[in-house]
């Protein structure tokens, strides 16, 4: 995920969950901008990720969601480990009565519903991503309990979710990319895959490089390709979350970097709201679209939601007391897809379960 301020609302929970699983199938969505009618997918695993969450917040139902088999022949990847400031790695369990934290009980029913699992390692400051991997000891001690856990509980890999790129020092990317390649060292001794969520770039950078990272050993390349809304024009309207245009180009520059066939490329499926004249120090990000339907002028009217689409991005946009409001439903997710799978991608992430967020249309 490219985690602009979206996640500062999800830094007390922490984040992150993945899932894969197969499609194939004739996508008859109505045109949208840069996307045909009528176009015939290839068959394309999915992930998703899950987050922890408090008794009766929304990310709660994300195990009632996935239990349909969405996500069969993919993967789930919960978040089961978070980053403290003095660099050492927290075990998120759910002994303390959060949901989508580890458990025998939890992975137990993520192998049900899925083929593979990647739980998530969550680092959200530069100032936790540096107390980590700045030091030997540090990133000795949290790989192994990592891995321990992952070989002992029979999951397929780790998911390194670590953010706040933007701020990184050419110190901060080496000792990241010297965690990654420990990491990987030690998953793969194990028969284990390693994924890195990775930021959305259109050219290159000094705070991240696509190949430096893969040469790590990293096995996948998850591109977080959204967020687009706090890249926008202070007083002028937000950017949708993931515009047409913008998604095709994040696409061709991760492909341009990177093969393929190790790419994950990362949608949305949640809402924002933001001032009517866009102040992107004021967004409220990823608002579950249980939480979506509350707000004021919501429609369920199908006339007045195709009325709202916006034809850069097929995402639901209203404004109501000088607030705006964004969320991708079905729809818009259908024609994303459409975007990547003209552009050859087989492999697609969506961020993610919990409060009813839109799915692909069957």
């Amino acid at each position: 995920m490219l985690r602009h301020p979206r996640f500062t609302t999800l830094v007390a929970v922490a984040s992150t969950a993945t899932a894969l699983t197969a499609c194939s199938a004739t996508t008859g969505v109505r045109a949208g901008h840069g996307v045909s009618a009528t176009a015939k997918a290839p068959a394309v695993r999915f992930q998703t990720w899950l987050y922890p969450g408090g008794p009766g917040e929304p990310s709660c139902t994300a195990a009632s969601e996935y239990a349909d088999d969405r996500v069969k022949d993919g993967s789930l990847n919960p978040e089961y480990w978070s980053v403290k400031s003095d660099g050492s790695v927290t075990l998120e369990a759910s002994g303390d009565g959060t949901c989508n934290t580890y458990s025998p009980a939890n992975v137990a029913d993520l192998k049900a519903h899925s083929a593979h699992q990647y739980p998530t390692l969550s680092a959200m400051s530069t100032a936790d991503v540096r107390a980590l991997v700045r030091t030997k000891a540090k990133r000795t001690a949290a790989i192994e309990k990592v891995t321990s856990l992952v070989a002992e509980a029979n999951l397929s890999g780790v998911d390194v979710d670590m953010e706040d790129y933007w701020s990184w020092s050419a110190d901060d990317f080496a000792g990241y990319k010297a965690f990654l390649k420990e990491l990987a060292t030690a998953l793969h001794a194990k028969g284990k895959r390693l994924q890195v969520d990775a930021p959305a770039m259109t050219e290159d950078a000094s705070f991240y490089d696509y190949r430096a990272v893969k040469a790590t050993g990293v096995d996948d390349l998850v591109i977080m390709a959204y967020d687009e809304e706090y890249d926008s024009a202070s007083g002028k309207e937000c950017l949708p979350i993931a515009p047409y245009d913008w998604l095709k180009k994040v696409t061709a520059y991760a492909e341009s970097r990177v093969p393929v066939s190790d790419l994950i490329i990362g949608l949305p499926s949640y809402g924002y709201s933001a001032p009517a004249k866009c102040d992107t120090g004021k967004i409220t990000g990823n608002v579950h679209f249980s939480e979506m339907k509350k707000k004021p002028g919501f429609a369920t009217d199908a006339a007045t939601v195709e009325k709202r689409r916006d034809p850069s991005s097929g995402e639901i946009r209203w404004t109501s007391n000088g607030t705006l409001y964004d969320y991708v439903d079905r729809t818009a997710l259908d024609r994303k897809l459409q975007v990547l799978t003209s552009l050859g991608v087989t492999r697609v992430s969506v961020w993610s379960l919990g409060g009813g967020n839109p799915w692909f249309s069957r």
